[in-house]
């Protein structure tokens, strides 16, 4: 049962994240991100949208606090100030729990916040499989190959004959005059 996919997390985390991706091509995800904060998800049109809505929930909890403040090229930016109302959520964990991908589902606790990047956990929400991170980088590798083996199971196995054929062939000929 899915309920069991937010097992494990710390029962009072506010920023828990639920990644649902929809499609993978050119190694971009797309699809949505939910959070307790909003029945509304933030859409994922680019797997850079993920780090950067699960950023801006981050900044708005003010939770994991930020050890360091992100540097900018150009004029400076105005701090953004951590005194904000107080954020009411908007839906259950049942609810964030219901939210499903159509290829794969991530549940996401960033729990720090140092170093200028993420440390965390990640569950692979259909396998159960859990692992940690130490980078925003990290959890996207993470997440990259749980889809790269959801493709893999889902193609189609190739016979003989195509095993023999190279997968990106290297044209004996040129255009170009020598």
């Amino acid at each position: 049962e899915e309920h069991l996919n937010m097992e494990g997390f710390h029962s009072g985390a506010p920023n828990l994240c639920r990644v649902c991706v929809d499609a993978w091509a050119g190694g971009e995800a797309t699809g949505r991100l939910y959070h307790c904060y909003s029945k509304q998800p933030e859409p994922i049109g680019r797997t850079s949208d993920v780090l950067d809505s699960i950023d801006r929930l981050c900044d708005r909890l003010n939770y994991p606090a930020r050890t360091q403040q992100p540097r900018h090229f150009g004029p400076a930016r105005p701090k953004p100030q951590t005194a904000q109302k107080k954020v009411e959520p908007q839906m259950t964990r049942d609810e964030l729990a219901e939210q499903k991908g159509k290829m794969a589902t991530f549940v996401v606790h960033v729990m720090y916040r140092q170093h200028s990047t993420w440390q965390g956990s990640v569950t692979w929400a259909e396998t159960g499989e859990k692992a940690n991170f130490r980078s925003a980088l990290e959890l996207i590798k993470l997440m990259d190959s749980a889809v790269d083996a959801t493709l893999e199971d889902e193609s189609p196995p190739q016979d003989e004959t195509n095993l023999a054929q190279p997968t990106n062939p290297v044209r004996e000929e040129t255009d170009y005059e020598t």
